[in-house]
């Protein structure tokens, strides 16, 4: 009978168009190549079976597994399964043998305010606030470097938590989200999170929500020294280009005048999300 080396190898077929392929090759000891794909808090395998029998994927993220058979000479999409907490899933296969490939992690940039109830957009002052009820998600993979929920007198709401951005084009960056919001009780400094981590439940009442650049374990915004209050930052509309270009509204301009400067941040942030994502 013939086995996958008598055939010629499919190469792996292409991610639908949007997502991001997060690794592609072939499945070790097996014939089939795959991409694996990642969504906003899911991952889905595409695959090419170059044996001459019938193969399996498999695609588990820890609680569950899905397997989807490929024909022998075919192709076949998995369904979308959310990534573990960590932000991974792992894909074996089965044509004549069985192999896998490493836990893949899903590094894609999402925009964290997709899944609030009557979002509206406010002001742009150290960061962008919005108000609305519902989930806030990490924008992408990273650890928390600081946890503070409802315990931070410096500011309204008493909640401040902070992250940095471990992959990508705000790779080092750290991300601040503060004020009225309940966070996620099982998070503490040192979790990880990627796209699909909800921080935290923002409630529908003043003074609402702010997110934007922080600084490591400061507990504090990158512009907290040359602010004043009501003052649009230079780094406030830079995070507030970030967040359009990931599909969120944008925040109301303000006046500028402090804080000018964004050196050390990239600004062309819809072309380097094009090429990362």
């Amino acid at each position: 009978m013939a086995d996958s080396g008598d055939r010629p190898k499919l190469p792996p077929p292409a991610c639908l168009s949007g997502d991001r392929q997060e690794w592609t090759g072939v499945i070790p000891k097996t014939g089939i190549a795959i991409s694996i794909c990642s969504t906003c808090g899911e991952s889905y395998v595409v695959a090419a079976n170059s044996s001459a029998n019938n193969a399996d994927v498999t695609l588990a993220n820890g609680t569950k597994t899905i397997s989807t058979t490929i024909s022998a000479g075919g192709t076949a999409t998995t369904p979308k399964l959310a990534d573990d907490p960590n932000g991974a899933v792992t894909v074996c296969g089965t044509s004549d043998a069985h192999g896998c490939v490493p836990a893949t992690p899903n590094m894609r940039y999402c925009n964290p305010y997709r899944a609030v109830t009557s979002l509206a957009p406010e002001r742009i002052d150290q960061g962008v606030d919005y108000g609305g009820a519902g989930p806030i998600y990490a924008m992408g993979p990273g650890t928390i470097d600081v946890y503070k929920n409802r315990t931070d007198t410096g500011w309204p709401g008493g909640t401040f938590v902070s992250y940095k951005i471990s992959a990508g084009p705000a790779l080092g960056k750290v991300i601040f989200l503060a004020e009225n919001i309940d966070l996620d009780s099982n998070l503490h400094s040192g979790s990880v999170v990627y796209n699909g981590t909800i921080l935290g439940t923002l409630v529908n009442a003043s003074p609402n929500s702010e997110s934007g650049w922080g600084i490591s374990g400061a507990g504090y915004t990158a512009e907290h020294s040359c602010y004043t209050e009501g003052c649009e930052t230079a780094l406030g509309a830079n995070f507030n280009d970030l967040l359009v270009c990931l599909k969120a509204p944008s925040g109301v301009p303000g006046t500028k005048g402090c804080c000018t400067s964004t050196a050390g941040w990239p600004s062309n942030w819809c072309a380097l999300l094009a090429a990362w994502q």
